[in-house]
């Protein structure tokens, strides 16, 4: 594998750090590091060929500098699956980084725009710049979406155009296999009977083109029937080839009936497993366990880093005695229309990641026949021989005890014995779509001639996670996510929410999460787009943990609703005594409200306190329990002093 990447030129990663070989004599090569600071150093054959894999990681040659997440959207990707169809066939019939004469290219266009019935196909000169801008990129053909696509309007109404479509299901969609001669005849008729002379009517080739815009498939099930369209689409399957590892690599889940405890014997769910498998060599790519059922993008993101990401020893668990040497971007990967596999974050980091995706039916197991290959070995080899497994689902109300009665294993301890599985003994089991073969060797061999490649941005790749929401920044205490409290160190949230605030916008920041680790979240700078974590503040949840064991874990441990335990003090004796004490207290002090006094002994009183009041006016002195209200002046001898003072 040292000769496939010991080319001047080539870029690798070098212990984090990525640089640009320089091929020297005696078997040296130089490397040169992006960033300047650093100090270019010569390595050995042997130093190169012993960190493949671990501190050696080849990339892609000139990647672009900027290498941010690119967020894609619904259109974007439609248009991606077009180009790429384009750029796929002309790779096919080129050399390597080639783009073929303007012959090639017209037959290239001709065919894929039949097709898929693209009624705007490429020029020859874009598909030129398509293939070389994709040729010399980290994110393939993706990298062409930046630019805004121009598109040729059409000449015909969008009335004219629902009409046609609305005949061609009335004489051409039908069984018999009518000709698209008959259905142009009858569609002209009708348009002349409902349409003036005024409006143009398409031509016999503008009709044949909307009717190639139909997926074929469909075409066949109206016009021969649904079986005939089944068998049409499990002959397409059929004809999957492959020349190489990472030409194509299939995604899928499935859901096993096993149940899992928490370190302290809780029961938390059961297992679905996401796999990522390379069909040329029928190697495990990557893997994540998920706890709980269905098929979220957090789940499904993580099983394409765990693909593309290298393997270290020091990752695997204890037991695991073999090497796992698969890893690498792929050119394309096959999924499955389900929801976590076609949300637009899992299809955007493919894109991302420099690859490409196609989608096929849900329930359509042969057009994905090497994932579902998979899984039957996985369930018939490894599942079986666990005590505490099931069998399907629908096989459940056959058994003598229920999931969470036979749940014996906890999440680590399936993680080891699945991968104890694949590496040590699915990986190297003979296997017959291999001719005898096993998936480590033929990967082994494959890989000296096509070494896997990692993303030139990997480490940013690694920080994206599934699920994304907003949260509010509460002052210095950090962000609230599902009833926890994160923060970071260096103050960065406290120091974005007051900047905020002074702006005057509400403290509001971009959160990405996973539930397959509660322990830190991303937080997204808004201002400088950065990505930085923030941990949780509750020590006991340690890192690893699933929302699955924290919810278990947080549950009451008393069995009657709405109780909280026995009350103690209401039984005291002592309670009980001072109780009864202050009960016998107070009959004693008696009621503290006021006597009411009768309207007529009000006046009277109220009379008597004039008259006397009065009488206190003519004294010098104020008699007890009266008012007086003449006004005090001061005179010399409250001074005293006779002399006569000036007013201030």
């Amino acid at each position: 594998m040292f000769d496939a990447i010991a080319a001047t030129g080539n870029r690798v990663s070098f212990e984090n750090k990525n640089a640009t070989i320089t091929v020297l004599p005696n078997s040296h090569i130089a490397l040169t590091f992006d960033d300047e600071k650093e100090t270019p150093v010569v390595v050995s054959r042997m130093q190169i060929e012993k960190g493949l894999g671990k501190t050696v990681l080849p990339i892609r040659k000139t990647p672009e500098p900027d290498c941010k997440w690119q967020e894609v959207s619904r259109i974007d990707l439609n248009e991606f699956k077009r180009r790429s169809a384009y750029y796929e066939e002309l790779r096919r019939v080129t050399k390597k980084n080639g783009v073929g004469g303007v012959k090639i290219r017209k037959a290239v266009i001709s065919r894929v725009s039949r097709e898929l019935g693209d009624a705007n196909p490429p020029s020859p000169a874009t598909l030129a710049r398509w293939a070389q801008r994709s040729n010399g990129h980290s994110k393939g053909i993706a990298s062409t979406l930046v630019s805004p696509r121009r598109r040729r309007s059409s000449s015909f109404s969008q009335e004219v155009q629902d009409y046609a479509r609305a005949k061609i299901d009335d004489y051409y969609l039908q069984l018999g296999k009518p000709t698209v001669q008959y259905a142009y005849d009858c569609f002209t008729e009708d348009f002349k009977a409902d349409f003036d002379g005024s409006v143009k009517r398409p031509c016999r080739e503008t009709f044949r083109k909307w009717i190639r815009q139909i997926d074929p498939i469909e075409v066949i099930h109206c016009r021969e029937g649904r079986r005939a369209a089944k068998a049409a689409d499990r002959n397409a399957a059929r004809k999957v080839r492959v020349d190489r590892i990472h030409e194509r690599v299939e995604a899928d889940a499935a859901n096993l009936a096993i149940g899992l405890l928490d370190s302290e014997g809780r029961y938390i769910g059961t297992v679905t497993l996401f796999a990522v498998l390379d069909c040329f060599s029928r190697s495990v790519l990557g893997l994540f366990i998920k706890v709980g059922r269905g098929e979220d993008s957090a789940s499904v993101i993580e099983s394409y880093k765990h693909a593309i990401c290298p393997k270290l020893p020091e990752d695997l668990p204890e037991e695991v005695e073999s090497d796992w040497p698969m890893y690498g971007v792929f050119e394309k990967i096959t999924i499955d229309g389900g929801p976590g596999y076609v949300a637009d974050r899992s299809m955007a980091f493919v894109i991302n990641a420099g690859s490409q995706y196609e989608i096929v039916e849900t329930y359509a197991g042969w057009r994905k026949p090497f994932v579902e290959r998979f899984f039957q070995t996985l369930r018939n080899s490894f599942a079986k021989s666990l005590r505490g497994y099931c069998g399907k689902y629908t096989d459940n109300s056959n058994l003598d005890a229920t999931i969470k009665e036979k749940a014996v294993m906890t999440l680590p301890e399936f993680r080891s014995a699945l991968f104890k599985w694949v590496v040590d003994e699915y990986h190297h089991m003979p296997h017959r779509g291999l001719d005898g073969d096993t998936p480590y060797r033929v990967w082994q061999s494959q890989a000296q001639t096509f070494p896997p490649f990692v993303p030139a941005d990997m480490e940013e790749l690694k920080l994206i996670k599934g699920e994304v929401k907003f949260c509010t920044i509460s002052g210095s205490q950090g962000i609230h996510h599902n009833g926890r409290s994160y923060n970071d160190t260096p103050k960065r949230l406290t120091s974005i929410g007051n900047r905020l605030r002074a702006l005057g916008k509400e403290p509001v920041v971009r959160v990405e999460y996973t539930h397959s680790n509660i322990q830190s979240v991303n937080v997204v700078d808004p201002f400088t787009d950065e990505i930085f974590e923030a941990c949780v503040k509750d020590w006991r949840i340690p890192v690893g943990m699933t929302e699955a064991e924290f919810q278990v874990k947080r549950q009451p441990h008393y069995k009657d609703k709405g109780a909280t335990g026995p009350r103690a003090t209401k039984s005291s004796r002592t309670v009980k005594d001072a109780n009864q004490a202050h009960d016998a207290r107070m009959k004693e002090v008696g009621p503290r409200s006021a006597n009411r006094i009768e309207p007529d002994k009000l006046f009277d009183e109220v009379q008597r306190l004039r008259k006397e009041g009065l009488h206190g006016l003519e004294n010098s002195k104020t008699q007890p329990g009266s008012v007086n209200t003449r006004t005090y002046q001061p005179t010399d001898t409250d001074y005293q002093n006779d002399e006569v003072y000036e007013d201030d």
